[in-house]
């Protein structure tokens, strides 16, 4: 369970690195990045290194806070996120951290705790948190994990360590892809569409959306007033939802409509520079140049701006029936679907 052991993150395992070499080790650090980086697993090997008892530089693996901590049952160990059925982390979950921290440490030299989805505390939960921070236990330390500082209150972020991961080139991801099995055009499309996160690429792959992509750009081609509540019912059918799995059918949703956002990507792409621009969807280069031809460049903008208005009235629990509704209507009622002779 080595540092180095996280692929592209060189810059933030030098950094965590250096601190257990020097023992500068700060209350708080906050990994931040796209997901699918290595951000929490990065986290869980600093963290096993922190606990570990005998190791200087690096755990040693024998110890019995190391075997605790690979059995998952470490009790100076704590990992919180978002509860299940919740959008938010809530300040019930921040206080509980506060009381953890307020103990002695049962096994390990200190207490780590992870905190996922950090941005996502409540306002009252991060002012709870603050508290902590500012009057850290000696023998505690936090990793709190976000995609961006935006969303976190500055006067959090001010008193962690900022430790940033990067997205890796599509290349390396679509590597890896290739390794497991894919196809050279499937693992060039989840490489890009993952925007370079080898973990959501290979949940990507898992969950077959370049299947669904597939079958979606030949909706999108033939897209018509006949077609659009037929594309409504397929999309919620993709991303069910149930009582106790909302936030996430709501987040698969996006994950769809992201598609139907690159679709109008590579349609504006071929419009404004046919055969000169990278398209994510490479192996349709010619159906896309000649289905643009037909179009205006506003007139795919719009279409564009369209689903990713969608996407924002998911996020923000509009009925995702209306919604998609509502973005499929407009679009093929905007004409965006060339002659036939152009098809």
């Amino acid at each position: 369970m080595a540092l180095e052991n996280v692929p592209g993150q060189k810059r933030a395992v030098m950094l965590l690195r250096g601190a257990v070499r020097t023992g500068a080790i700060a209350h708080a650090y906050l990994f931040v990045g796209p997901g699918g980086v290595g951000r929490l697993a990065l986290a869980r090997r600093f963290a096993s290194v922190l606990l570990c008892r005998e190791g200087e530089q690096e755990r040693c693996g024998a110890c019995r806070s190391c075997r605790a901590f690979d059995a998952s049952n470490h009790p100076d160990y704590r990992e919180i996120g978002v509860p299940e059925g919740k959008q938010d982390l809530p300040i019930d979950t921040i206080r509980s951290v506060e009381h953890d921290a307020s103990l002695k440490p049962a096994l390990a030299p200190r207490r780590v705790f992870v905190m996922r989805e950090a941005e996502r505390m409540t306002l009252e939960a991060a002012n709870c948190f603050l508290k902590t921070l500012e009057e850290p236990p000696g023998n505690c330390c936090f990793i709190l994990i976000a995609t961006t500082l935006r969303d976190l209150p500055q006067t959090v972020v001010s008193r962690c360590q900022v430790v940033r991961f990067s997205a890796l080139p599509p290349r390396q991801v679509e590597e890896e892809l290739r390794d497991g099995g894919l196809s050279d055009e499937d693992a060039w499309w989840l490489a890009r569409r993952s925007w370079g996160s080898p973990g959501r690429a290979r949940a990507f792959r898992d969950v077959g959306l370049h299947e669904f992509n597939r079958r979606l750009a030949e909706e999108l081609f033939a897209l018509d007033a006949g077609r659009n509540f037929r594309l409504s019912d397929w999309l919620c059918e993709m991303a069910p939802e149930s009582p106790g799995s909302r936030a996430e059918a709501r987040v698969a949703l996006q994950e769809l409509l992201e598609c139907v956002v690159v679709f109008y990507r590579d349609l504006a792409a071929a419009a404004v520079a046919p055969g000169e621009v990278e398209l994510f969807n490479s192996t349709l280069k010619e159906r896309f140049e000649q289905f643009a031809a037909g179009l205006p460049l506003d007139l795919i903008i719009e279409c564009a701006e369209r689903a990713i208005e969608a996407i924002e009235h998911i996020g923000a629990n509009a009925n995702r029936r209306l919604a998609l509704d509502d973005l499929f209507s407009h679009l093929a009622a905007a004409g965006a679907n060339p002659p036939p002779e152009s098809r």
